[in-house]
């Protein structure tokens, strides 16, 4: 159909603007430098440390990468419009689906290229350096490893669309991207943990008949998404800067390999559903937002 080769054709472009973009293969490589140094520190001795390294590179993903993913989406939209070349696009025969779709098509097709070098390139130097077997059973666990932080990376990715949609400016868009990244992943643990203590009226370090304070946390520390992909990973409830944890679950994670994987999706299936619901949402947000906005001003 010509609707489908329209998407596609539009999702070809952005995947190769995105990978030729220098700011993308800045951000590439000082992901694969900074993920290839503890890989390489973590892969030493025995298979454990094979997951050890990847607990580690999973605080790393928790906190830092969604910034790859703000970056692939936050001027998806408004470049084509700061550009003039929104407009232009709507006079072919192209409908304003065809272009949310392929601009999401290709950006997303961008992220899974990011995952698949990354998680690669700490498996290849990891078992280089120690020389370990990786055993099939630890090697699904890494497939979904990478699953997991595909879906996590993808919120970001929608929030970055939404925003260069709703802004209509790449630098603003920019701006809230980055503030909504800080705020749910890098400082959320702390601000969290400060608001249930003021509301108990109990201090975070006091051991003491706790239990409302690290409960109302708990509650509060499932608003960020960081918090589900760490549950799912790691078994840790949250892995952001100054964050309280309360008790974990009894599967650690993904590569908590002394619980087999049904026990894994019987103890976190919840985090996983929704890491797979919050950027499908957001998807459908940013499709409707573009559907429903006027864009006969934005010319030039």
């Amino acid at each position: 159909m010509e609707t489908d080769r329209n998407v596609f054709v539009i999702a070809q472009k952005e995947f190769a603007d995105n990978l030729w973009s220098p700011r993308f293969i800045v951000l590439i490589l000082a992901f694969i430098v900074i993920v290839f140094s503890i890989s390489w520190h973590s892969g030493i001795g025995s298979g454990q440390a094979i997951s050890r390294g990847y607990l580690d590179l999973a605080q790393i993903v928790s906190l830092f990468l969604p910034f790859i993913g703000i970056t692939l989406g936050f001027d998806a939209i408004c470049k084509e419009r700061e550009a003039g070349s929104l407009n232009v696009l709507l006079t072919h025969p192209i409908y304003r689906d065809n272009i949310i779709a392929g601009k999401t098509l290709g950006a997303m097709l961008t992220l899974a290229l990011v995952i698949f070098i990354s998680i690669f390139t700490v498996l290849g130097s990891m078992l280089i350096e120690s020389g370990a077997k990786f055993p099939l059973l630890r090697l699904n666990r890494l497939l979904i490893f990478a699953i997991l932080t595909y879906l996590y990376l993808s919120i970001f990715l929608a929030l970055g669309i939404l925003g260069s949609i709703v802004t209509k400016n790449a630098i603003k868009s920019l701006i809230y991207n980055i503030a909504s990244w800080l705020i749910l992943c890098v400082v959320f643990g702390m601000l969290i943990t400060t608001t249930a203590s003021i509301i108990t009226g109990h201090k975070p370090l006091d051991l003491d008949d706790n239990e409302r304070f690290l409960e109302l946390n708990a509650d509060f520390q499932k608003l960020s998404p960081s918090h589900h992909y760490a549950m799912a990973v790691s078994g840790r409830p949250s892995l952001s800067w100054l964050g309280v944890s309360s008790e974990r679950p009894a599967v650690q994670g993904i590569f908590d390999t002394e619980h087999t994987l049904g026990q894994w999706w019987n103890e976190l299936w919840i985090n996983v559903l929704i890491l797979i619901l919050t950027p499908l949402f957001l998807i459908i947000m940013a499709f409707v937002t573009f559907l429903r906005q006027d864009i006969s001003m934005d010319m030039g």
